[in-house]
């Protein structure tokens, strides 16, 4: 197609080629973007969004002791920002490539990452710079079993 763009926009891409995506361009522009354009920043001018409901959430397996990527649906909330990518100058589409009943049965929210993380690094790094008790540290509220 003449004049049509094609654009990556991911996360480990050079600060340079990011900003390709705000550059004006005077044909069509496609930009192919992992979740990192979810929720931190707008581009101007896109008017439809293909939503294919997944996304790599990153999650620490207890079983095999290593943060991971796995491939898992997206939460309601994660899809409808989606959906609001398109249309912030004009009116835009998004079309979600799974059905409504799906849409409905997904999680309200995404779990926070603190819970899908393993924080012994964070507990160790404290400990390494003399934070005093963790559990007694302002930022994290630990309970404790009685």
């Amino acid at each position: 197609m003449r004049n049509t763009e094609v654009l990556p926009l991911y996360a480990r891409l050079s600060s340079s080629e990011q900003q390709r995506i705000f550059k004006s361009h005077s044909g069509r522009r496609i930009v192919l973007s992992t979740n990192v354009a979810e929720t931190s920043l707008t581009v101007p001018g896109i008017r439809y969004v293909i939503d294919p409901g997944l996304a790599r959430i990153s999650r620490y397996s207890v079983r095999s002791k290593v943060q991971q990527l796995p491939i898992e649906k997206i939460s309601q909330a994660s899809a409808n920002q989606r959906a609001g990518r398109c249309g912030r100058v004009a009116d835009g589409i998004c079309i979600r490539l799974y059905d409504e009943a799906d849409f409905n049965n997904r999680a309200e929210f995404t779990d926070p990452e603190i819970f899908r993380t393993n924080l012994a690094s964070v507990i160790l790094q404290m400990a390494n710079l003399k934070l005093g008790a963790v559990e007694k540290f302002p930022l994290l509220k630990c309970q404790t079993s009685a």
